[in-house]
């Protein structure tokens, strides 16, 4: 495998950029600010949070992948997390197997399904792509198991490879918006734009970069969204690398509107994105595994119909996790 970087150093001075001011990154051609622990008070003491169940049983079959597959085969795990299996190559999307995404060990959003793969049941990982630091997109518990399983390439946005280097990743690189690294002669990845925002704690916002994924083979274009509000970047995406055979979009975590808009997409947004990179198939993501936000469980599946309807779109759909497809 060719495995080329184009990365610079985390120790290095990062260029200033339309989206890096030589201090903080940020998300070109908004005022999108970070939420300050004032509004998040705000929104926690006087939002309408809805009720979750406290787990759930799935009545769905738990993959076991091939060992590899040269056509494209794509599998749920859960949250942001897929399989993708392509010209030989496994590569996994924001992998997450932890009980909880938070900073604490006992408290915080908990998984209310198993994931999609037993851990033990995963193919030999040859690269992990993580969009940005968030706790439900960056695990620090899974990451150091793929590294002892497998030690995979993890391609991170700028100023994460230190903190991946933290938790045990070994082999780590770290591109820019735009920047390409080839895993073989037929496999390319490009970090894209994304709507978001990064921190692991209160004192590091937008320290380091967040992006999306563009997987490009000799015959499929995959495109994987990671964590995003809708933004005129999805319109550019499509202008510089054309339309993709499939997108995974992010679906959930998108009530309250007034706190959420700018970072995460609500289905209809999710549908708009889909019809800006004129994407051949897409798949809803990011709901229904963690509870980070306040509409009802159901409500990312019901809303999604009902965009799809209202935009008369048909090619979008939602998958369980341990579900597959294949021959888009």
């Amino acid at each position: 495998m060719i495995f080329q970087s184009v990365s610079c150093s985390s120790n290095e001075k990062y260029k200033i950029t339309d989206h890096y001011n030589g201090k903080n990154f940020f998300n070109p051609g908004t005022n999108d600010e970070p939420k300050s622990i004032f509004t998040v008070l705000k929104w926690k003491i006087f939002g309408d949070s809805s009720v979750w169940p406290d787990k759930i049983t799935p009545a769905y079959e738990l993959a076991v992948p091939a060992p590899s597959s040269e056509k494209l085969v794509v599998t749920f795990v859960n949250h942001a997390a897929f399989l993708v299996q392509v010209d030989g190559l496994n590569i996994l999307t924001d992998p997450v197997w932890a009980k909880r995404v938070s900073p604490l060990s006992f408290a915080g959003p908990s998984r209310l399904h198993p994931p999609g793969i037993e851990f033990d049941k995963l193919p030999k990982i040859h690269a992990v792509l993580i969009s940005h630091n968030h706790y439900d997109h960056m695990d620090a518990e899974t990451i150091k198991k793929l590294e002892d399983k497998d030690a995979p390439l993890f391609i991170v946005p700028l100023a994460n490879m230190e903190k991946m280097k933290s938790f045990g990743a070994k082999n780590v690189v770290e591109i820019d918006w735009w920047d390409s690294i080839n895993l073989s002669g037929s496999v390319k990845v490009t970090l894209t734009p994304a709507r978001h925002w990064s921190s692991r704690t209160l004192w590091d916002k937008r320290k380091s970069l967040w992006g999306s994924f563009y997987v490009e083979t000799k015959k499929e274009k995959i495109y994987f969204a990671g964590d995003t509000g809708y933004g005129a970047h999805f319109a550019e995406i499509y202008k510089r690398l054309g339309a993709p055979t499939l997108s995974m979009l992010s679906i959930g975590a998108y009530q309250p509107r007034w706190f959420m808009k700018e970072m995460h997409m609500n289905p209809e947004d999710a549908v708009l994105a889909h019809l800006d990179l004129q994407s051949k198939m897409s798949l809803g993501m990011h709901f229904g595994t963690f509870k980070l936000s306040d509409e009802k469980f159901e409500d990312p599946i019901n809303d999604l119909e009902m965009a799809k309807k209202k935009l008369n779109v048909v090619n979008f759909k939602t998958i369980n996790p341990g579900a597959t497809i294949e021959g888009i």
